[in-house]
């Protein structure tokens, strides 16, 4: 334990914790390590009552201390009355690169198949041109670690990147786009809170993918104009290495077309056209969502009553109808007419996130799908 002299930062982030305390919400969050957060660290209660620790990062990013206090500390801190208190100082900043061992690791979700072993150039670049397809939908938040263990973690949508160094040995850094720019916008970090990111912290997409590569391999951004900070919600990141991050996972491909990729993205498969003359199908008016929906769960139901399937664990089934839903839209009333369509379309509902494993071939395939399209005779 060393004397910690209270900067004015810290003091600002003790005020505002005072505050949270002393505004009445039935919902008040302080039992986490995170619960309470500000640009210079962020800290939660540890005992219940009335003890916290907190993480305070100094302005230059090269120290952080570990600071445990009492309420009535937070309080004569915020109040100006107590300018020093023990603490335990850790230095941030490394002197030389870690030795690569292992493999790089992409992360961009929770699930297992959320992630990818990098084994090449090549790879890497599939899977980060599959992310940014993906952000052309809503913003994405991806992480990477070099075989040294440094990590960078990045928010995209669509055509901008901004990129925040959370562990090298040259410290913090974040990216620096057109200062000019004042306005955000939000992405889902890896606890699921929103990120705010300000365009001006970001980079064109081309030029941002150039700089993961570069990550990889050297553990900086290259040529890409950067400041020593990060959010301080990312602050908590650099205490997660690739290890643990490998360890809540219970298998990580080294493919990227095993991965949830082909999900986020998915690559239309050209039928070839059946050599049978065959009647015109009429699909009929276009569903809504809601009908959707139901035909998806009435489909899962018969699924399982025949055993043609397996659910993982918790499955969230609102999700997976929803998924489902825009598959049985595309391609159900071929399915049903097609053999092979039935078959492909076998192949993407397993691949459904929640769907552990379809036994269902083909041609049980278009039994279920007529038993369920329609209601009534699903319930007779």
């Amino acid at each position: 334990m060393k004397p910690f002299l209270i900067p004015d930062d810290f003091r600002a982030f003790m005020k505002s914790v005072v505050v949270y305390l002393e505004t009445p919400n039935d919902g008040l969050i302080l039992d986490a390590e995170d619960a309470l957060d500000a640009e210079c660290g962020y800290g939660g209660r540890i005992d219940g009552v009335d003890t916290y620790r907190f993480k305070y990062i100094t302005s230059d990013g090269t120290k952080r201390w570990d600071v445990v206090l009492k309420e009535a500390q937070i309080r004569d801190i915020a109040d100006g009355l107590l300018i020093e208190v023990d603490a335990d100082p850790f230095e941030i900043v490394r002197t030389s690169r870690r030795t690569p061992v292992g493999e790089p690791l992409l992360v961009w979700g929770e699930y297992a198949d959320d992630a990818l072993l990098v084994r090449s150039e090549t790879d890497l670049l599939l899977a980060l041109d599959a992310l940014h397809r993906a952000s052309l939908e809503r913003p994405r938040l991806m992480r990477l670690w070099s075989a040294a263990d440094d990590q960078l973690v990045a928010a995209l949508w669509a055509d901008r990147c901004a990129l925040y160094v959370v562990e090298s040995a040259d410290g913090y850094a974040t990216s620096t786009g057109d200062l000019t720019l004042t306005e955000s916008f939000e992405v889902k970090d890896h606890e699921g809170k929103n990120l705010a990111v300000p365009w001006s912290d970001c980079v064109s997409w081309e030029y941002a993918r150039r700089a993961m590569v570069r990550f990889v391999e050297h553990s900086d951004l290259g040529d890409i104009p950067v400041e020593g900070r990060i959010p301080s919600l990312l602050l908590m990141m650099g205490d997660v290495d690739r290890k643990a991050a490998l360890a809540v996972r219970s298998h990580v491909h080294h493919e990227v077309e095993k991965t949830s990729l082909s999900q986020l993205v998915p690559i239309p498969i050209e039928l070839e056209p059946a050599d049978e003359i065959t009647s015109p199908v009429d699909a009929g008016v276009p569903l809504g969502a809601i009908e959707l929906a139901a035909w998806a769960r009435r489909l899962l139901d018969l699924l399982h009553m025949r055993e043609l399937i397996e659910m993982t664990p918790s499955p969230n089934l609102d999700e997976i109808c929803y998924q489902l839903g825009g598959l049985l839209q595309a391609h159900a009333f071929d399915a049903e007419h097609s053999i092979e369509t039935a078959e492909w379309l076998a192949n993407e509902i397993s691949l459904v996130r929640g769907i552990k494993k379809l036994f269902a071939t083909g041609g049980d395939l278009q039994v279920v799908l007529r038993r369920s399209r329609d209601a009534r005779a699903h319930d007779n």
